[in-house]
């Protein structure tokens, strides 16, 4: 989120503002915005002293195939923390911003806490609105779940672009 608000994320700014997200909108969100260097979260975990075992197991970092060291997954994208149910950070997805990366959109791997099949972007901020009108909105994606609340319906749900699962329904259906 730092990175967003620092002079390198600049054009991460202005994609958002070209996609009609505000202020009010990436600050309720958490967007942020992933520098496109290859070891920021690599440095970043071990002033913090967390081992890069640690990062790789959370799906930060990856192991170059040349070399010591390890890149960011999430280089160069604007990036969209995904909560579980009780407001925790289990993962990430990431847009491109240049042309030529692809894919256009990356979730964290499948780690010992974040299952795409079991994630929904927004839950948490979602609940009192499900159970207030009794329903959930489900739609595909990020922007779809920002445009959904900035519409007023904040019982909006995002599937993190993958298909929905039986257990996205199990999770909705014990909510409403």
């Amino acid at each position: 989120r730092r990175a967003l608000s620092a002079e390198e994320g600049a054009s991460a700014r202005r994609y958002l503002e070209g996609r009609g997200i505000d202020t009010e909108s990436i600050e309720a969100s958490g967007i942020g915005f992933a520098p496109d260097r290859w070891d920021t979260v690599e440095q970043a975990l071990r002033r913090a002293k967390i081992s890069a075992e640690t990062g790789e197991r959370a799906g930060l970092i990856k192991p170059r195939q040349k070399g010591d060291g390890h890149y960011d997954f999430f280089r160069g994208r604007i990036t969209f923390p995904i909560h579980d149910v009780r407001g925790r950070i289990v993962g990430f997805g990431g847009r491109a911003l240049g042309d030529d990366q692809q894919p256009k959109y990356l979730n964290t791997p499948e780690t010992p806490i974040f299952h795409k099949r079991r994630a929904l972007y927004g839950f948490p901020d979602a609940l009192e609105p499900i159970r207030r009108t009794a329903r959930a909105i489900v739609c595909e994606g990020y922007f779809d779940r920002i445009a959904l609340r900035r519409a007023g319906l904040g019982e909006g749900l995002a599937t993190c672009g993958t298909a929905l699962s039986i257990e996205h329904g199990r999770a909705i259906r014990r909510r409403t």
